[in-house]
């Protein structure tokens, strides 16, 4: 007995949203300690006194490890596995096209995944505006 794609959908959903949610929170958190390192790098870029520089060598380490290679490309490929499976869920339900409920579900997957993406990329796209930002900070020659 075949099975409804509306009734295996949501195995999808669940996925994308636990995923998804779970990706935004850690990008969220990403992108407030770059502001929080963005501050500390103004409050110390003279570096006129001694632990004036012991924090901007605190700030170098720590933007080191925030703007790593590996933290952008985990990020994209989270990013790129929920579209995965939002679009996987997309297709499965087109098959059920004459079901009543097909319209609701569809317009609700698409939503999400315009949603998810947009919220996405703004924050990648401001964590990486920051980091450009501290970057000219750090690497500014000492007053």
């Amino acid at each position: 007995m075949p099975t409804n794609p509306l009734t295996t959908v949501g195995l999808m959903l669940t996925l994308a949203g636990l995923v998804g949610s779970f990706f935004n929170i850690q990008l969220t958190q990403w992108l407030r300690d770059l502001v929080a390192l963005h501050q500390k790098a103004l409050l110390n870029k003279a570096q006129g006194t001694e632990p004036q520089q012991r924090a901007i060598v605190e700030c170098k380490i720590e933007f080191q490890k925030l703007t790593h290679g590996q933290t952008y490309a985990v990020n994209l490929l989270v990013l790129g596995f929920v579209i995965f499976v939002l679009v996987d869920g997309l297709l499965m339900i087109g098959s059920a096209s004459t079901d009543p409920l097909y319209p609701y579900i569809n317009v609700a997957l698409w939503v999400f995944l315009v949603f998810f993406v947009c919220v996405s990329g703004w924050l990648l796209q401001n964590g990486r505006c920051v980091a450009q930002q501290i970057s000219t900070i750090l690497n500014a020659p000492a007053a």
